[in-house]
């Protein structure tokens, strides 16, 4: 009886003591460092570059999904959802301000989500102002 108890405690300790964890690494979120757009102040119907710098501590490849305001369009989106494109591995994209007529606003708000394609992402934002000349 008092092996069967041994033999019993030995394999618990061995189950519980056996962590997934060792073998399988935490993933960390990618780093934005800058958003930044080129130029940073357009007329209507004008386009302009937007730039994400961002990294990856575990050197996960990274996927950038683009946003933006409505009336403003993203360069290679759908016709039918111009103002958002995912899953690109490019770092940049080039933007279309809106027309005068279909929009009452002074700036465009693009945001960037970055991620590792392993659960971990961040997002990042720059405003540009909309001149009205």
């Amino acid at each position: 009886m008092y092996k069967v108890l041994l033999i019993s405690i030995f394999f618990l300790i061995l189950i519980f003591a056996c962590d997934d964890d060792i073998t399988d690494p935490k993933n960390n979120a990618p780093v934005i460092y800058s958003l930044a757009s080129f130029p940073n102040e357009v007329q209507f119907s004008d386009s302009f570059i937007v730039f994400c710098d961002a990294h990856d501590i575990d050197g996960d490849s990274l996927f950038y999904d683009w946003s933006c305001t409505s009336g403003a369009s993203i360069k290679g989106a759908s016709k039918s959802i111009p103002f958002q494109l995912s899953n690109t591995k490019e770092n940049n994209r080039i933007f279309y301000a809106p027309d005068s007529l279909t929009v009452q606003q002074d700036s465009i708000r693009v945001f960037c989500d970055v991620r590792d394609g392993k659960g971990g992402a961040k997002t990042d934002w720059v405003f540009i102002k909309l001149r009205n000349n």
